[in-house]
């Protein structure tokens, strides 16, 4: 087993407080990181790496005000062709290994400017929402309740149900609650129980009532988190495909028009049932990546979705095809 001394702590807290420093002189006082790199007497390497571990673990969150006109042009088409209220087209990365960023960059200031004291958010889970934490500014909200809207995984991951819901707490300084429940049970039958357990329907009533619900959809390619993580085995996808599955939602999977497919998966998914996000006040979905395309199109068409956050290539995509009326 490893000890970690005095020392120790002092040398991390030391490494992050240069990390800030360096931060601040960049963004703040626009020094350059040759500038920055004179002044602390370290090299142009360590100035990029210390920017770099910023903006990953949130230190440093940006809030672009300025839009592109082909953004806003996609914004108006998505609105006119799914009947929602509000679209934010973000740029697409070039490599699509940062599409979670770029969408966190989206939707954070919509998170910031919407909750206020009071308010219920109900969230997803996922990359995408992950970042959206990292991205999104705090401030004391300590009556605003976030829970979670569907089970989770039986140990601590950054993408966890619980972490996505705790985290998103703590930004504001308000309470949180989570299903205490696999994503899928072993069965319809423990699915039953699990359903009528008074903890599990505290939260899904929460849920219902909520003003704002954050949601995120996955795909069944090799990227989805689902499958990387275990929870669908390449064998249910296979199945799910072949029942004409495009991806999900709140690990429901529906197929290209937005109905549910018949899959044992569906019968046993712990996590607010569908038709109840009608009952949410604003429904927003932010996620992109063309390979999402087929699935975020199925969403929009349940017409529950009211404000969409989406990348560019991903937005072109859904404009070039009509939605079945």
């Amino acid at each position: 087993m490893q000890t970690r001394s005095l020392d120790d702590d002092v040398a991390t807290s030391s490494d992050e407080q240069l990390n800030i420093r360096i931060a601040w002189y960049y963004y703040i006082t626009d020094m350059t990181q040759q500038q920055i790199a004179d002044r602390f007497g370290i090299t142009r390497v360590r100035v990029n790496k210390a920017l770099a571990t910023s903006r990953e673990t949130g230190v440093v969150q940006i809030r672009i005000n300025s839009k592109l006109a082909s953004c806003i042009k996609l914004e108006y088409e998505l609105e006119q062709l799914y009947g929602l209220s509000r679209v934010t087209v973000v740029p697409t990365p070039e490599d699509d290994r940062f599409i979670f960023r770029v969408l966190g960059v989206g939707v954070a200031p919509y998170i910031h400017d919407q909750v206020f004291d009071g308010c219920t958010l109900a969230v997803g889970w996922g990359r995408t929402l992950r970042q959206a934490v990292r991205e999104t500014r705090g401030r004391s909200l300590p009556n605003m309740t976030v829970l979670s809207l569907l089970g989770g995984l039986h140990y601590g991951s950054a993408n966890n149900t619980a972490e996505i819901a705790s985290s998103f707490a703590s930004l504001f300084g308000g309470s949180y609650y989570y299903l205490a429940a696999p994503v899928y049970a072993s069965s319809d039958e423990y699915r039953d129980m699990i359903l009528a357990e008074a903890s599990v329907q505290d939260v899904l009533g929460k849920a219902r009532d909520a003003d704002i619900a954050l949601v995120t959809v996955g795909d069944l390619t090799k990227r989805s988190l689902m499958i990387e993580l275990g929870l669908v085995s390449p064998e249910d996808a296979k199945t799910l495909k072949a029942a004409g599955a495009v991806g999900d939602l709140l690990g429901h999977y529906l197929n290209k028009d937005g109905e549910e497919v018949d899959h044992p998966l569906n019968r046993r998914v712990i996590a607010l049932d569908l038709e109840d996000l009608k009952r949410v006040r604003k429904v927003v979905l932010v996620s992109g990546g063309p390979y999402k395309a087929d699935i975020i199109r199925a969403v929009l068409l349940r017409n529950f979705v009211h404000e969409l956050v989406i990348d560019e290539a991903t937005a072109e995509r859904l404009v070039s095809r009509q939605p079945r009326k």
